[in-house]
């Protein structure tokens, strides 16, 4: 009998493990994107007058941002509704479609499967309304043009009224969106010539009409077209066999968008950080700027105007305690501005600022009963630790001075553990008036250590503040801690400005290709820098915007393609010919430098 028990539970564990083989893997991950099964109406169809369009995929799609991706052209006055239900996609435009006109919806990448999330990569479908679907088309890319960053997302418009007022007055015939790399197709163009235009349209109107929008716009007339062209194919008994492919031109129209630098002068806001210390800030730089106290005496030296360095903002420093120790503030003051007409007008305003102050808190340790407070003193803020071989010691006032007395300042070099004095020349920053420079009047030497001394009261500020006696310590860099890097420029041009930049874009230094188109920067910082050339038509020593009115592309600018690797006592040589910078390759390196990065 046991046996008999002992044989069935086997033959109960075999049956069981047969009908449990394990969790089934569920197969390869999908990767493919959905496909159309079938479509109303078909896509490419003609004579289609009905508001309402179904997609039908292969497998239940999701939306990804179908909203912002969408570009339907001609352009809508309402946006259609679009709505995924299961496998089918619904598109309702909510009002009548124009007669004998081609439709283009550019879903880009927003249709995707409902489980892997594998997006329909630039989809596109098409129907008319009449006998004929245009079928011309228009690509290119679209770059800013400040430092040739791919621009995504901007509206592309094609217009076939050729007078300049189209992009500030007119609806598009036709629309097209770039991508994440600047790409962009204007699909389903009837034959004609045409005009482009690229905006970051803030408003979605179509037209530029908003100060602030980036724009860009195509010199040229563009007339498209389309031919068979032979593309090599295959290689077969040492001979080559070639495939006939349609091609649409013009292929590689090149857009350069910018920002137009703002002509309307406002006032953005004002501060009072410190009793002493009020600012007023604009969103240019300001001309005729002008301040006056209200509702009390003032003498006329009552404040000192500090401008910034492009002028937006102006520090105003009291000089009156009886008007700085005010909790309250009132002002009037005057700035150059425009009028509705864009004439200069003089603006006039007012405003009260207030400053008041936080209770001090009581220190926990506790206060000797006798001893003396410290003396306030006045101090030199930022001042230089090291300085370059070519460059010289600088030093800011947190205050502005009243007098300074130079002859009880000294530099000294120290040679063999001795101070020996030397001769100095000195300079007030003309841009940050506390802001003083001190070089000697030979040169640093190299590796050499310097100090600054000035004896008590040498400094004054205009608050009646005086220095102690300052002693600050400072090194020259050695020349083996730096490298040259030599340029030598093929072909150079008029006014060509060759600008070193290290990280974050920051211009190290910059330089006029001579005729010979060779030159050196000298004393650079070991590290890894770009090298950019700007065409500065205007000489000003930088990078100018457009200006649409007036037909003004912003200025063209072109990359050394890698960057340049300078070595601690090293020269490098750099040959460059900025005819055969290709701006594709350099932005798709530049692409895929960050995906590197990125872990991508």
């Amino acid at each position: 009998m046991q046996k008999y028990i002992f044989g069935l539970f086997i033959l109960f564990i075999i049956a069981y493990s047969c009908a449990n083989p394990g969790y089934p893997t569920g197969g390869p991950k999908d990767e493919d994107p959905p496909t159309i099964k079938k479509s109303v109406p078909l896509n490419g169809q003609m004579n289609y007058k009905k508001k309402e369009i179904m997609i039908e995929f292969d497998e239940i799609i999701k939306l990804n941002e179908v909203n912002q991706k969408l570009v339907v052209s001609p352009p809508l006055k309402e946006r259609p509704n679009i709505e995924a239900r299961a496998q089918k996609l619904y598109v309702d435009f909510n009002e009548d479609l124009q007669e004998n006109t081609t439709y283009t919806l550019d879903f880009a990448d927003a249709i995707q499967d409902n489980n892997e999330s594998n997006p329909i990569e630039s989809f596109v479908f098409s129907f008319s309304t009449g006998e004929v679907i245009d079928s011309f088309a228009i690509m290119g890319n679209v770059w800013n043009s400040f430092d040739l960053k791919p621009v995504e997302g901007a509206l592309i418009l094609a217009h076939k009224n050729l007078n300049d007022t189209a992009f500030t007055h007119d609806i598009p015939v036709r629309l097209g969106k770039s991508n994440e790399e600047g790409f962009f197709a204007i699909r389903n163009l009837s034959p004609g010539e045409y005009r482009l235009y690229a905006i970051e349209d803030a408003n979605r109107n179509y037209k530029f009409d908003q100060p602030g929008e980036r724009i860009a716009w195509f010199d040229t007339i563009v007339s498209p077209h389309m031919e068979y062209v032979a593309f090599p194919d295959t290689l077969e008994n040492d001979s080559v066999v070639f495939r006939d492919e349609l091609v649409y031109t013009p292929n590689d129209v090149k857009l350069f968008m910018f920002e137009e630098q703002s002509k309307q002068q406002y006032f953005v806001g004002e501060e009072r950080k410190d009793s002493n210390i009020v600012s007023f800030i604009f969103n240019l730089p300001v001309e005729k700027f002008g301040v006056k106290p209200l509702n009390t005496e003032y003498d006329k030296d009552w404040a000192i105007f500090e401008p910034s360095l492009n002028n937006d903002t102006v520090k105003i420093w009291l000089t009156d305690s009886a008007m700085y120790k005010k909790d309250t503030l009132d002002l009037a003051f005057t700035y150059l501005g425009l009028d509705t007409l864009q004439n200069p007008i003089q603006v006039e305003d007012t405003l009260k600022l207030y400053y008041f102050e936080a209770p001090k808190k009581e220190s926990k340790r506790k206060k000797k009963k006798d001893g003396p407070e410290p003396k306030k003193t006045l101090l030199i803020n930022n001042a230089s630790s090291t300085v370059d071989v070519n460059s010289t010691f600088n030093f800011i006032l947190p205050t502005p001075v009243k007098k300074i007395d130079w002859n009880s300042i000294k530099l000294y070099e120290i040679v063999d553990t001795l101070m020996q004095s030397i001769d100095y020349e000195f300079t007030q920053d003309s841009a940050l008036a506390r802001r003083y420079s001190i070089n000697t009047k030979t040169r640093w030497t190299p590796g050499g250590k310097y100090i600054i001394a000035a004896d008590s009261a040498a400094i004054e500020d205009i608050y009646n503040l005086a220095s102690d006696s300052i002693a600050k310590q400072f090194s020259v860099k050695t020349l083996d801690s730096y490298g040259t890097l030599l340029v030598n420029i093929t072909n150079p041009g008029e006014n060509w400005l060759v600008q070193l930049m290290g990280n974050g874009e920051k211009v190290v230094t910059q330089k006029y290709v001579p005729q010979t188109g060779k030159f050196a920067f000298q004393f650079i910082k070991p590290g890894s820098y770009s090298l950019k050339l700007i065409i500065d038509k205007n000489r000003n020593g930088k990078w100018d915007t457009g200006e649409y009115a007036i037909k003004k592309q912003p200025e063209q600018v072109f990359f050394y393609p890698q960057k340049v690797d300078v070595r601690a006592n090293w020269d490098i040589t750099v040959p460059w010919n900025p005819a055969e910078f290709d701006i594709y390759d350099y932005t798709l390196k530049d692409s895929k430098d960050k995906d590197k990065k990125s872990g991508r």
